[in-house]
């Protein structure tokens, strides 16, 4: 009975010690920590509006990089809907960049059919690159609500691990 109180209680401490708002020193699987400005932008958006860096600022933002044929993309695409519905009204946004080479009539069907409520653009490379650099999709950036990329992600986006840590990201901001 005691081995398992006891790991009970270890699991119970863990679990609290995620709710805190420390922040996290090691990196997970796939972060690169960047603190560098995000880089200039002005795009169309599938909606007929525009999106530029300016509407990143008071914000936190998640620029995430995909394509309708990447496997993984499709898996993380329905919890980004999830916690855009769930965050709408809050200082959070997620912006799709989309790479592929259809432009917006290759991919209007399939954000209609996916429900995304998020702004999407397109991206050759070239907004890509300014990022530094897009070695494979998913790729997911972290904008701060400076404009500046504290972060990305290469592959599925951890947001059952970075939930919290978002989460107060954003209560910072809504406290100010």
């Amino acid at each position: 009975m005691k081995p398992v109180l006891s790991t009970l209680l270890f699991c119970a401490i863990g679990l609290l010690g995620c709710q805190s708002g420390v922040k996290r020193t090691e990196l997970l699987p796939g972060e690169t920590k960047l603190e560098t400005a995000a880089p200039e932008f002005h795009q169309p958006t599938l909606a007929g509006d525009s999106l530029a860096t300016a509407d990143l600022l008071g914000k936190i933002t998640l620029v995430n990089f995909w394509a309708t044929w990447c496997g993984p993309c499709i898996i993380e695409i329905p919890d980004f809907v999830g916690l855009q519905e769930e965050w709408k009204d809050r200082p959070f946004q997620i912006i799709g960049v989309s790479m592929d080479d259809m432009g917006f009539e290759g991919i209007e069907t399939f954000v209609k059919d996916f429900e995304m409520n998020y702004p999407q653009i397109m991206d050759t490379g070239e907004l890509a690159d300014s990022f530094g650099g897009v070695w494979a999709l998913p790729t997911t950036f972290v904008v701060d609500q400076n404009g500046v990329i504290q972060s990305s992600y290469l592959g599925l986006f951890p947001l059952s691990t970075l939930r919290n840590e978002l989460d107060a990201m954003v209560k910072d901001i809504e406290s100010e």
